[in-house]
């Protein structure tokens, strides 16, 4: 079961070009991120790993700007380091 996931990740990268995918928040896209944790750890934690990237990889984030960086609060205020975070968002916000 685990390479019939890394199989239609795979189809969904040759056959959906990347300007029509929707744009991810991190600096490791979605489908890359769930790829690699199946790959490595199994199916179900790549079932998990998707879930708990579907959930956080939504509008309604907001990003701070503390001291030493920024970060990002998801809509379910789960705090997401500067070095997770895809460097087009770091670049276009505006402070709080």
């Amino acid at each position: 079961m685990r390479h019939l996931l890394l199989i239609i990740i795979r189809l969904y990268w040759k056959l959906i070009p990347a300007s029509r995918r929707k744009r991810c928040l991190f600096k490791e896209s979605c489908s890359h991120y769930v790829y690699n944790i199946t790959k490595t750890k199994g199916l179900l934690a790549g079932i998990r790993a998707f879930l708990y990237r579907y959930k956080h990889c939504r509008s309604g984030y907001t990003i701070v700007e503390v001291p030493s960086q920024k970060i990002l609060v998801s809509s379910n205020n789960i705090v997401f380091q500067e070095e997770e975070i895809h460097p087009r968002l770091l670049n276009n916000h505006e402070p709080l």
